[in-house]
């Protein structure tokens, strides 16, 4: 390929406003001309372009070249990519040793995608070296301003992942994409947010030392260099920064400037024929920031005026007058000499030997269709052009996006360009959606009666004769609703109990139609909201049903549960406790209805006489698994043929309260901590007929009583061994004596 002209040289010396260190971009060396250099692989789906070389090295695969067309050299593991291979890793050490003149971490490079002045304006950096401690997100637009000084130099440390959001863009002002690097510890990857499909733009040397993957048809104005991974295109477009050299005639074609062809048509023109040794020789070069923007939209122009002779050029002069349809946005930015924007004169002056001059000139667009521009060396003919295609404005379409079947929706149009002669309505074809009534500020959407129910997408664009590219579409997302058809109520229709709550709810919903639910009948209750897809409906006494209106836009229906008359539950039991030592664990219904069904549930760790843990009577008695089982014994009410059962009664069950063994302490300790404090003996409050008496060692009576109640502390005694008496009468109605010594421990 023609080598690319190493330009760095006027671009090493440039000063941080920030902190007053000197930036001096890396010299990218054997790597300048590479648009792609990899280290193990490089991978292209699609139909990638590379103006510029490619290569990778220690690895040799490179895949996907062709359909990728590579417009430079292809170094594959060779002693060429080897060489460029050590200027990467060079160029990536030495960028991690600058001094960061401000911390982003945790900062996102763009305002996202959000309509709003915000995303609009984006993020700007100024000069400097920036540092991510952590990974780094662009989402939206990043913009790089040299503020005057076109040797600006930008310096991104990125100590971890850079992601990068579909859609995003980078901009670079008063400067040149030569001296914006990003350097990037881990990988270089494509968000999950952003806008989805949408190709990304990016100016700048990306030096990553893992991997790198550019999102589908991305376009890049730059390099992906990588130390240490494999770098992944994807239909992308990848341009040198640097302009080309020409050759002694500039009748090469190419634009000159390397910016992937963005700048329109280039003839890279020069002054005639071919160098005289010792004499000047001018090249001209215009390229452009966009091929296609919008009315109102501003365009920047950049001009290279290139002496690339052995001699210097004086007096040179470029005409650069603006064309109707373009009006100057100052300033014009001049690196060499001054610009005449009234004239349209740049009085460069004095070009030396093999140098250039650059001139910068921002327009806005003022009518529609393509506009070129055209820049002229005076005295010298060399010439070029660029040429911009202006669209008009997209429209704002305001109106109701439901429609019902036969039925019309009128569509307010407004921010049309002036110039535009109509409107490109485009509804899907065999929908039975017709456009009516159309001009330039409204439009009338029908839907046929045979419209199926669903939604639409129409799209709306400004059309102008002879433009070059319309407008962007405006999208409808128009919804075509039917009237809803009789809803199907689910929920119980028999056996309803009355004071019961149950569920309707609607067996298939329709998006879009509300539905309205209403109650009858005696004691009938709605529980909670009446709209939705089901209802809470609480039984009344007599006769009742449930009712359901559906409705939207178009219509209504209306739909209805049959009439039922609820049952009425047996009144709830009342729990007789018979417990006792004589008796057992028995209980019984205190208030039992002939013909009613009493239902028991033994507690856990109870069972009933037949080992059951559900009975049925008016009275049942439990057995304990242990002697200090707790538990709640349940029972209900019921009637044949009935599915309304009452409200359950319950009582809380203790083992305890029919033990008959008598079970005496030998030692207790009175001392008050609420622990062992009284003499309690087991079961005894099971029969209330005894008498206690204690002895001291000596035989002397220290404690007498009769029904002991399991409350004697020993107040007054000391420390010792003592003896009681106790006398039980038991179920039988006979007397037992127990007798025995009991320890008393403060």
């Amino acid at each position: 390929m023609k080598k690319l002209l190493l330009l760095l040289t006027a671009w090493l010396a440039v000063f941080s406003s920030s902190n007053a260190q000197t930036l001096t971009t890396p010299s990218l060396g054997a790597a300048r001309e590479y648009a792609v250099l990899g280290s193990s692989t490089v991978t292209s789906t699609g139909s990638s372009i590379l103006y510029g070389d490619l290569g990778v090295s220690p690895g040799a695969a490179v895949v996907g070249f062709p359909p990728g067309k590579v417009l430079g050299d292809t170094q594959r593991g060779n002693a060429a990519a080897a060489t460029a291979k050590t200027d990467v890793v060079r160029v990536y050490n030495e960028l991690g040793q600058f001094t960061p003149t401000r911390n982003l971490t945790g900062q996102t490079l763009g305002e996202g995608f959000t309509k709003g002045e915000a995303a609009v304006r984006g993020t700007l950096l100024t000069r400097g070296v920036y540092r991510f401690d952590g990974n780094a997100r662009i989402s939206g637009r990043l913009k790089f301003d040299g503020q005057g000084n076109p040797n600006s130099v930008f310096i991104i440390q990125v100590n971890g992942d850079l992601v990068i959001d579909p859609g995003s863009a980078i901009n670079v002002f008063n400067a040149t994409p030569n001296n914006i690097f990003f350097r990037v510890t881990g990988n270089i990857t494509i968000g999950t947010g952003g806008m989805l499909t949408t190709p990304s733009t990016l100016s700048g040397n990306f030096v990553v030392q893992n991997n790198a993957f550019l999102s589908l048809s991305s376009t890049l104005v730059g390099r992906v260099l990588s130390t240490n991974g494999a770098i992944t295109l994807n239909n992308n477009n990848i341009s040198l920064p640097e302009p080309l050299t020409t050759n002694n005639g500039g009748d090469d074609g190419d634009d000159g400037d390397g910016d992937g062809g963005d700048g329109g048509p280039g003839d890279g023109g020069t002054g005639g024929g071919g160098t005289t040794p010792g004499s000047a020789n001018l090249s001209i070069t215009k390229a452009v920031n966009a091929t296609t923007v919008t009315l109102g939209d501003n365009v920047i122009y950049t001009i290279r005026v290139t002496n690339s002779g052995a001699a210097d050029a004086t007096n040179v002069t470029v005409e650069d007058r603006l064309p109707e349809g373009l009006a100057l946005v100052p300033p014009a930015v001049a690196d060499k000499g001054t610009y005449n924007g009234t004239t349209g004169i740049w009085d460069i002056g004095t070009l030396p030997a093999n140098s250039i001059a650059t001139l910068t000139i921002t327009a806005k667009t003022l009518r529609l269709g393509e506009i070129t521009n055209v820049a002229v060396i005076e005295n010298n003919g060399g010439t070029d052009e660029a040429t911009t295609c202006v669209r008009p404005a997209r429209p704002n379409v305001v109106g109701p996006q439901e429609v019902c079947v036969g039925g019309t929706s009128t569509f307010t149009v407004s921010n049309v360009s002036a110039g535009v002669t109509s409107l490109a309505i485009v509804a899907p074809a065999n929908s039975g959606i017709t456009i009516e009534a159309q001009s330039l500020t409204s439009f009338t959407v029908r839907a046929s009666a045979t419209t199926a129910p669903g939604t639409y997408p129409i799209s709306v664009v400004a059309v102008t004769t002879g433009n070059c590219q319309n407008s962007l579409a405006f999208p409808i997302e128009l919804v075509v609703r039917t009237a809803p058809t009789t809803p199907t109520i689910t929920g119980p229709g028999t056996a309803l109990c009355a004071g019961a709550t149950y569920q309707y709810s609607i067996s298939q919903p329709v998006a879009g139609v509300t539905y309205t639910w209403s109650v009858s009948g005696t004691g009938w209750e709605r529980v909670g909201a009446a709209t939705g897809t089901s209802i809470q409906v609480k039984a009344g006494t007599g006769s009742g049903k449930v009712t359901v209106v559906a409705s939207n836009a178009c219509g209504t229906a209306t739909a209805s549960t049959p009439d039922v008359t609820p049952s009425t539950p047996p009144a709830t039991p009342i729990i007789l406790d018979n417990s006792g030592p004589c008796t057992g664990l028995t209980y019984g219904i205190s208030n039992p209805v002939a013909g009613v069904t009493y239902t028991w549930t033994a507690p856990a760790g109870f069972t009933f006489a037949d080992n059951s843990t559900t009975a049925t009577g008016t009275s049942v008695t439990l057995k304990a698994a242990s002697a200090n089982a707790v538990g709640t014994l349940k029972v209900s009410a019921s009637t044949a043929g009935s599915t309304c059962a009452s409200n359950e009664a319950s009582v809380e069950v203790r083992a305890a309260d029919a033990g008959t063994e008598i079970v005496v302490p030998t030692v207790f300790s009175p001392n008050g901590d609420g622990i062992n404090d009284t003499f309690v003996i087991r079961n005894l409050l099971n029969f209330p007929d005894n008498d206690l008496t204690v002895y001291n060692r000596w035989g002397n009576e220290i404690y007498k009583t009769k029904g002991y109640k399991n409350d004697w502390q020993a107040a007054g005694l000391e420390e010792a061994t003592y003896f009681y008496v106790l006398r039980v009468r038991g179920c039988d109605g006979k007397d037992q004596v127990f007798r025995g010594p009991v320890q008393v421990v403060r």
